[in-house]
């Protein structure tokens, strides 16, 4: 028998209708469950005096040091490749055959990626949960001492030491039991600023160890204090 095509058109729409007011299930955060992992599409905005640029790519992140970051154009192809391990980075310009290596500190003031090193102090583990929503005065992991900020559920939402370099923390949200904040800025001394917004983020899922390890095979490799920008 056939159906005629109105009947079928109006079954589609009813179909996706029915699809459209299925709930996402809500997820909690689950006490003691902290990030080990996260890959996720970003969007980056950085800000240096008066200069800003931003885009849109691929942060992929192991505790507790290892990152790499992809930059993309409009069109879907790398820009630009971030791997950091520890305090040692490298940065890759696909489009030069092009790689720079260093440590963090031997970038110059006024490079947007100076602040990409405070991305370590970020995601540090905070120094216990807050009993109480108010600012506590603690001692990071590296012995400095540091104001952090908890809200009424124990979660950090700012840190800052007293060289003046600050991380807050937005919009918490519930990704596999973690709590996540979904955007992340990162200020330092001079007013630099970077401002990283998660979309979709996967946590705590395996990550393969290559993902870490910058493929140089061809590329000219610099060091660090050659780079200028893109």
């Amino acid at each position: 028998m056939r159906i005629p095509a109105a009947k079928l058109f109006l079954a589609g729409v009813l179909f996706l209708a029915g699809c459209a007011t299925v709930p996402k299930p809500r997820e909690f955060i689950l006490p003691g469950k902290e990030l080990e992992t996260i890959q996720s599409s970003v969007s980056i905005t950085a800000r240096t005096g008066e200069k800003s640029t931003g885009g849109r790519g691929y942060l992929v992140y192991q505790r507790p040091d290892l990152f790499h970051l992809v930059l993309l154009s409009p069109f879907g192809q790398t820009v630009f490749e971030v791997f950091m391990n520890g305090d040692r980075i490298t940065c890759l310009v696909p489009s030069k055959d092009t790689a720079y290596t260093g440590l963090v500190s031997e970038l110059p003031d006024g490079n947007p990626l100076k602040n990409w090193g405070l991305m370590r102090w970020a995601t540090e583990r905070p120094p216990g949960e807050g009993p109480k929503p108010g600012v506590r005065k603690c001692t990071g992991p590296d012995g400095r001492p540091e104001l952090v900020t908890y809200d009424k559920q124990g979660l950090v939402t700012q840190k800052e030491n007293e060289w003046g370099e600050r991380v807050v923390y937005g919009d918490y949200e519930a990704v596999n039991g973690v709590a996540l904040p979904k955007t992340v800025e990162l200020d330092d001394q001079r007013g630099d600023t970077i401002r990283i917004m998660f979309d979709e983020p996967e946590v705590n899922q395996s990550v393969d160890a290559a993902t870490f390890v910058p493929s140089l095979k061809g590329i000219t490799v610099l060091p660090l204090t050659a780079f200028q920008g893109l």
